[in-house]
């Protein structure tokens, strides 16, 4: 009887311990953003869209990595021509949405749909102030 015991006790456990998992990761990709349809960002540079990409980077708390104007912190400047990678919209892209293993940057694909993050894209272009030449979006 105390080994019927001990077994049930076992397996009760693991299905509380299953249980809670399951609702710990419940809803975790309920937003999917899969690679871009699109490589070039689909919105133009123009004042309602670095609006609305300025305000989206406030939301989601860029500056706290990037500094206030993304002048560099803990996170790279991303006004400068300086980038470890080559700044495409594609790859800014994936860099925001799925973010970027071994650094600080996170995905934000959970938090920010895809037209916030081209609009964020927006804004951090129209802050570049590093060599004309060198752009290439």
């Amino acid at each position: 009887m105390k080994m019927i015991i001990k077994y049930f006790s076992f397996f009760c456990l693991s299905i509380s311990i299953l249980l809670f998992v399951k609702l710990v990761f419940a809803g975790i990709d309920d937003k999917v953003i899969k690679d871009p349809k699109i490589s070039k960002n689909p919105f133009q540079i123009n004042e309602a869209n670095i609006k609305s990409g300025k305000k989206l980077w406030r939301k989601a708390g860029c500056y706290s990595c990037h500094g206030g104007k993304a002048e560099g912190g803990v996170g790279p400047n991303l006004q400068d021509d300086i980038w470890v990678y080559k700044p495409t919209d594609n790859m800014l892209f994936k860099t925001i949405s799925k973010g970027r293993p071994g650094t600080n940057m996170v995905g934000w694909k959970k938090e920010l749909d895809e037209d916030e993050i081209w609009k964020i894209i927006i804004y951090i272009r129209s802050i570049y102030n590093g060599d004309p030449k060198k752009i290439i979006w």
